[in-house]
């Protein structure tokens, strides 16, 4: 048992502790038979042998199944089974994993008699690292039941389930009850200031487990130290991580009509485990983290795997099941149990407690991160945990009402005492804030005033003879866009806390470094308004495929590699191409890249023919992030651990651009779409790698996210521009005697593109809206979507448009065709739609499972 309990295995929805596995890490069983001879009361004197099994849950301290045997050959008798539990070996943090205080407050609550609380039987307590080469201590083993999933849909019916959660509230309540004097445990912990102690031991914990603190972390931290409860119940033995999938059941089915529980047992709960947080404090953080499931993004196979389902288990996405308590009634029953005040009548008081249950779940899992990387971690699927802690510490924030301010990772050091951005009130809203309302009516007024017309310009240089030259006239816009403040307008919301290069963002450059640093969905409302000309985000430094590039940099790249490349990149100086897409592989499956990256010394060299690498004929283009396989096919043991992404110079000997490809016979000059061979190229690895060898295809992942939104934003603002025309042309376009707007047919298909484009802006915004809330992976169905609608109704619109214009609409005297060239290749660039939608579909499959 661990400090984040028993964890979902697959998809199974409870588990019978018997269950084992062979030991992960393994144990000198002729020292341990040995010890337990000497010290265990009641070991049987006819034992010869141990055997020694590992629980395959939990994070924290490796939990192991003893079998005392007569022989030492399988199938000997077993003469008696007991639970070993020992700190893990290696570096570890000095407040975590304290399994003496485990033994203690265990043996503690087992003397009692009233209130009872169930625990296992303590046998020994051996604090001599030299046995087992780490401290460790001996109990009984609690044969039974632990239910791993909060809406116990496989129990048999509703009763069962309130019968489970009835149980619990008692048996939390009893626990409450107990007075630390009476048990021994008055020095177990100190009674005040309980939640204070607690944000700065958790806060230290996680400081220990990162180099760099995440952004959003930060502003956790800021929040709780805020508005810590100046008063608050205290003095009572808490458990510290109580939860159902800490609680063994004597039934598979509950205590609903079960028949078999002694005295003890009544409720039917054998024993509470993973006592290693436990300590003397205020009884509501327990309450308020056996609550966690009903403030944790809901469970769809979209996200079981990486998501709440692994280590902190939420309900799934059909809501909670008929039986099991709200949870305003599993905190009332609680209250009534204990005895004590109910902490919901105070919204402000329990949304503090709420918050920091999900920032020390964080905490934790950040060290479970820290172990997995070290390799010491006990639990099988310690590195999908680690990847929890986003989901933890996003959460919290909703939980308290603020999820974007940017908030500078420097505060937490030197500049302790630096400005923090004032925290903003969440909204569930899609209607653009007021920092993004006031900018997005500076950037409506630039586009009507400057980038329209200078569109003439720039369609004329696009087919004369010098356009693979930059034009002058965009330099000329975008250095009135920075005059503007209208630039870098898609660095996210924690880009100051991910730039490492050394800036005043007080000046007029460091503001160029940093951008406003904006939301999801308040750079929704500006991409959109910069989509409706396909020049527009040049203009602003806001441009694929420099802005998903730049996002690498930002969240991989080392600090040298941003001074090199970034920096240029976020002053326009300098473009840049990603090199991922082969000409011989279906490359919409990452993992399908057959380039080659070898190793040689110091060295990496890069052979291999990438096409549609967008950018690289720009005369400016100075950067390309090439993927390519370090491990071949026959030596890989995954294939999503084969990929590695360096970066390479456009100007490295081998680097040649074979040719320009054309978009419906556009060539898109001068950013043009190359084709490009890559022969020998030599890169040095520690100034190319981003972030490891073999971490290619988890940053093709994180690059998919909000980088790949930005282009549904876009064609939203294609789609705008399109209605607007064929608006325009309705009106002042006569055919037969009258307007177009006279005629029905028009008026029909006009209401229908509004109709349509307000569907998909609406799916698209509310994509933005749970990427900034929920993160990549829990709004992964929500992007997927939006890419399939996004580009089918700007489709839409946009052929509806060229109808309305007849041959005007087909040539360049419009851009209506040179939008509907860019949008209907986005239905490939993008993704798929066939990939897409087979995401979506599985998503649907399985909820009609539930």
């Amino acid at each position: 048992r661990t400090s984040v309990g028993a964890r979902t295995m697959g998809s199974k929805s409870s588990i019978d502790t018997s269950e084992t596995s062979e030991p992960r890490l393994k144990l000198d069983e002729v020292a341990l038979l040995a010890y337990m001879r000497r010290s265990c009361p009641g070991f049987p004197r006819q034992a010869n042998s141990v055997r020694v099994t590992q629980f395959g849950h939990g994070q924290s301290n490796p939990t192991y199944k003893v079998d005392c045997a007569r022989g030492a050959a399988r199938g000997s008798p077993v003469l008696a089974t007991y639970v070993l539990r020992k700190k893990p070996p290696g570096k570890i943090l000095s407040s975590a994993h304290a399994v003496e205080r485990e033994y203690h407050v265990q043996k503690a609550l087992g003397s009692l008699t009233e209130p009872k609380v169930p625990v296992p039987r303590m046998q020994c307590l051996c604090e001599d690292a030299s046995v087992l080469g780490t401290p460790f201590y001996v109990m009984s083993f609690a044969k039974g039941s632990i239910f791993l999933k909060p809406g116990l849909e496989d129990l048999p019916s509703a009763n069962h389930r309130a019968a489970v959660y009835d149980a619990m509230a008692t048996t939390l309540g009893a626990l409450h009850r107990v007075d630390p004097g009476k048990a021994g445990l008055k020095s177990f912990g100190k009674p005040d200031d309980y939640s204070a102690r607690q944000l700065t031991r958790w806060t230290r914990q996680y400081r220990q487990s990162v180099a760099t603190p995440e952004p959003f972390m930060v502003r956790l931290i800021q929040w709780l130290t805020e508005n810590v409860p100046e008063t608050e119940p205290s003095g009572a033995v808490v458990h510290g991580d109580f939860r159902l999938d800490n609680l063994v059941f004597a039934s598979n089915t509950g205590p609903y009509g079960d028949r078999t529980g002694d005295a003890g047992t009544a409720n039917g709960i054998v024993a509470v485990l993973d006592w290693e947080l436990a300590t003397i404090g205020s009884p509501y953080s327990d309450v308020a983290y056996c609550c966690m499931p009903y403030h944790l993004p809901s469970v769809d196979e979209s996200n079981h795997a990486g998501m709440a389902s692994t280590a902190y288990p939420a309900f799934n996405k059909a809501g909670i099941p008929s039986g099991v308590p709200s949870e305003r009634e599993f905190v009332a029953r609680w209250s009534k149990e204990s005895g004590l005040p109910n902490p919901m009548e105070d919204a402000k008081k329990w949304s503090f407690y709420v918050a920091l249950s999900l920032f020390r779940g964080a905490a934790i899992l950040a060290g479970v991160r820290q172990r997995a990387s070290q390799g010491n971690a006990s639990a099988t699927n310690a590195h999908v945990a680690g990847t929890l802690v986003e989901t933890l510490g996003r959460r919290a924030l909703v939980v308290a009402g603020v999820f974007d301010a940017p908030i500078a990772v420097a505060s937490l050091g030197a500049e302790k005492r630096a400005r923090w951005t004032k925290a903003t009130p969440a909204t569930f809203g899609l209607e653009p804030t007021e920092r993004a309302g006031a900018l997005l009516r500076t950037l409506k007024r630039f586009m009507a005033e400057i980038a329209f017309p200078a569109e003439t310009a720039l369609e004329a240089h696009a087919v004369s003879h010098t356009r693979w030259r930059v034009s002058p006239e965009v330099e000329r816009v975008k250095t009135l866009a920075k005059r503007a403040g209208l630039w870098n307008l898609w660095l996210p919301v924690d880009s100051r806390a991910l730039l490492k290069i050394a800036h005043d963002p007080n000046t007029p450059d460091g503001a160029l470094l940093t951008g406003p640093g904006l939301t999801n969905l308040e750079y929704a409302h500006l991409s959109g308004t910069m989509g409706q000309s396909v020049w527009a985000s040049e203009f602003f430094n806001c441009s694929a495929p420099d802005t998903g590039n730049m996002e690498v940099l930002l969240r991989y790249g080392t600090r040298a590699q941003q001074e090199k490349w970034l920096a240029p990149l976020l002053r326009g100086t300098i473009r840049s191409c990603f090199a991922m897409t082969e000409p011989l592989v279906a490359s919409s499956d990452a993992t399908n890249i057959d380039s080659r990256i070898v190793s040689d010394g110091n060295d990496y060299v890069l052979n291999g023919r990438k096409w549609w690498t967008s950018g690289a004929c720009d005369p400016r283009c100075a950067l390309v992030i090439f993927m390519g396989k370090t491990i071949p096919d026959a030596l890989a043991q995954s294939k999503h651990t084969q990929q590695t992404m360096v970066l390479v110079s456009m100007n490295a000997p081998g680097v040649t651009v074979v040719r320009p490809l054309t978009v419906f016979g556009y060539d898109d000059a001068p950013h043009g779409h190359a084709e490009m061979l890559f022969e020998n190229v030599r890169v040095g690895k520690t100034e190319s790698t981003l972030l490891g060898e073999g971490r290619g295809f988890e940053i093709a992942q994180g690059r998919l996210g909000p980088g790949r939104l930005h282009h549904c934003m876009r064609l939203i603002g294609m789609g705008e521009r399109a209605l607007v025309l064929a608006a325009r042309r309705a009106l002042g376009r006569v055919a037969f005697g009258k307007p177009l707007a006279d005629n029905g047919n028009v008026l029909q298909q006009l209401g229908s593109m509004r109709v349509t484009l307000e569907g998909a802006r609406l799916q698209t915004l509310e994509a933005a809206r749970r990427l900034d809330l929920e993160g990549n992976k829990s709004a992964k169905g929500a992007i997927a979507a939006c890419k399939v609608a996004a580009p089918k109704a700007a489709l839409f619109v946009l052929d509806a448009a060229i109808q309305l214009h007849g041959g005007l609409g087909v040539c360049d005297d419009t851009p209506l065709a040179r939008m509907f060239a860019g949008a209907r290749t986005l239905r490939l660039a993008d993704g798929p739609d066939e990939v897409h939608l087979e995401t979506i579909a599985k998503m649907e499959l399985r909820r009609a499972k539930l």
